[in-house]
């Protein structure tokens, strides 16, 4: 703040210094042409002035503002993205169903008919009459046995071995992969160069400004006097490349297998005994003895029998069937299945993006200002008085012509931003 206060300062003593030499010149040199009032006098001889305009070329040396770009190199570094192919493991486990078949001891028991031979008791009572003699009638009743054939039946039950074979549903469990594809969305973004225009640094400094309007509270312009001002400057805008993710969203299905429980039925033939009862009738003839009474009348002596009951033994064989309880054991194989979980490797490539610093020079333009003298022409009007010597008649007598220049007025300078003793430092970009 301080510099630019001291700075301003410096300007508006260099300006009116500059407009104090500029009047004091114009008074001077008026002061010094001779009064042009047509004839002037001098040494004993009068003169006639003759006002005369003569256009002669003036060199002016100025100065103007070159911009030089140099070239310096820069060191810089930038980033670029490297695909590289790695190698993975993917490691997942699956379940598969082992079959293992063992033995299986199976007890039963069978019932087997056995067929037996037994004596059963047949004995039975005889009643025999014992004779006696006596001397008197009697009456009496003689049992008489008699024999018949009769035909008997006879129920037998027999139980008979049925084997049969069903089928028996057995359910189990199998475990199947399933593999469902599913969409997912994967960013396949990439670093780019992005081109960023950070503009100059801006800056105020003091510059000369034609008289022209202006309004600085409503932007527009009124009449104002030439000067210094203080004006706006923007310095060269600078190009930065910077590095931006863009992204690439890139939808892709990936398997994946689950393992599903299913439920299996099958049909197992078994074969079952079973005993069928059936009852036989059977016909056999069989002898019967018969008690017949009789009445007999005798006379004295008359025998009389008197009855004696006699047990008679007798045996009779009797085929009779058993059931006889076996237990028997048979080995009856068994197959059963084991989920066994073993781990598998699938390798698989990949593709890793790398970031790898790339160091490069540049050459970076640089932008200096300086100013140049340089010389320029132009044609500057000036008024030259002539004195011709005239007699008292006003006749011309021939004599030397002396002239008297009259110096104008100092123009306005063209360009006052390129005087020296205007020029100001300027800053660097």
């Amino acid at each position: 703040m301080m510099n630019k206060i001291f700075h301003s300062a410096w300007c508006l003593t260099v300006m009116y210094l500059t407009m104090l030499i500029l009047v004091s010149t114009t008074i001077t040199v008026y002061a010094s042409v001779p009064c042009c009032n047509g004839t002037v006098s001098g040494n004993n001889q009068t003169y006639r002035l003759e006002h005369s305009t003569v256009v002669e070329p003036v060199k002016i040396n100025s100065y103007k503002k070159v911009v030089e770009t140099h070239y310096v190199e820069e060191e810089i570094t930038t980033y670029q993205t490297v695909w590289e192919t790695q190698q993975r493991e993917r490691r997942y486990t699956v379940a598969r169903n082992v079959p293992e078949t063992s033995m299986k001891e199976r007890r039963y028991t069978v019932n087997r008919p056995v067929e037996e031979t037994e004596y059963r008791d047949t004995s039975y009572y005889v009643t025999r009459l014992v004779p006696e003699t006596t001397e008197r009638e009697e009456r009496y009743l003689v049992s008489k046995q008699v024999y018949e054939t009769q035909e008997r039946e006879i129920l037998e039950t027999r139980r008979i071995p049925v084997q049969e074979t069903t089928l028996q549903e057995r359910t189990y469990t199998v475990n199947r992969p399933v593999t469902n594809y599913v969409e997912q969305t994967v960013d396949r973004g990439t670093y780019v160069d992005s081109v960023q225009v950070k503009p100059g640094k801006t800056y105020t400094r003091l510059a000369w400004q034609r008289a022209q309007y202006y309004d600085p509270a409503t932007g527009t312009t009124h009449w104002r006097l030439p000067g210094f001002y203080w004006t706006e400057m923007a310095g060269p805008s600078r190009y930065e490349v910077n590095k931006v993710y863009q992204p690439n969203y890139v939808t892709q299905t990936v398997p994946i297998t689950s393992i599903v429980r299913e439920q299996r039925a099958e049909q197992i033939p078994v074969t079952r005994t079973t005993f069928h009862e059936e009852q036989i009738v059977r016909t056999e003839q069989v002898q019967v003895p018969k008690t017949v009474q009789e009445e007999v009348v005798r006379k004295i002596p008359t025998t009389t029998y008197k009855e004696v009951v006699e047990k008679v033994e007798q045996k009779t064989p009797v085929t009779v069937q058993r059931m006889i309880s076996e237990e028997r054991v048979e080995n009856v194989p068994v197959t059963t299945y084991k989920t066994v979980t073993e781990e598998r490797v699938e390798p698989y490539e990949v593709k890793v993006a790398k970031v790898v610093p790339v160091t490069k020079i540049v050459r970076k333009p640089v932008t200096y200002e300086k100013w140049v003298p340089y010389t320029y022409t132009i044609e500057r009007k000036r008024t030259v008085v002539n004195r011709i010597p005239i007699d008292s008649a006003g006749v011309t007598i021939l004599s030397p012509i002396t002239e008297y220049p009259i110096t104008a007025p100092p123009e306005e300078k063209e360009n006052p931003q390129n005087d020296p003793a205007e020029k100001i430092p300027t800053l660097k970009p």
